[in-house]
């Protein structure tokens, strides 16, 4: 993955980051901690990646509005137009791995995984 992340240049890391960030479900931005909690980075790491973000103009960080030391983090079309064209280009080495798979039963795995990650997300540790 970090080869094919390496054009765009991101670390497995940050388009992890960056994808948790532009999860419909998080739709009016999340705090760096939770961010954080949600991807299982250091909070520090958090914050270098999303101030190299912002730079890229990926992402918005504004004062939380009844917390002003935290801060709320929301992407920007520019990521979600990033994450598309990352998606692209893995796109031919997803069909070398899973072409070979009936449709059936890539949709089984699909629902699976979105399951997973449903219950993962709801009982994160930590």
């Amino acid at each position: 993955m970090a080869t094919l992340l390496e054009p765009h240049g991101l670390t497995t890391g940050q388009f992890s980051i960056l994808h948790h960030i532009t999860r419909p479900a998080i739709g009016g931005g999340s705090r760096v901690s939770e961010i954080a909690a949600a991807v299982e980075v250091e909070q520090p790491a958090v914050t270098k990646a999303l101030a190299k973000f912002q730079n890229l103009g990926l992402v918005e960080i504004v004062s939380h509005k009844s917390d002003k030391r935290a801060k709320v983090v929301s992407a920007t079309p520019a990521a979600g137009a990033l994450l598309g064209r990352i998606y692209q280009d893995i796109g031919p080495d997803l069909q070398k791995v899973f072409g070979s798979i009936d449709e059936a039963e890539l949709e089984a795995f699909a629902k699976t995984l979105k399951q997973l990650g449903q219950w993962l997300d709801a009982n994160r540790l930590g």
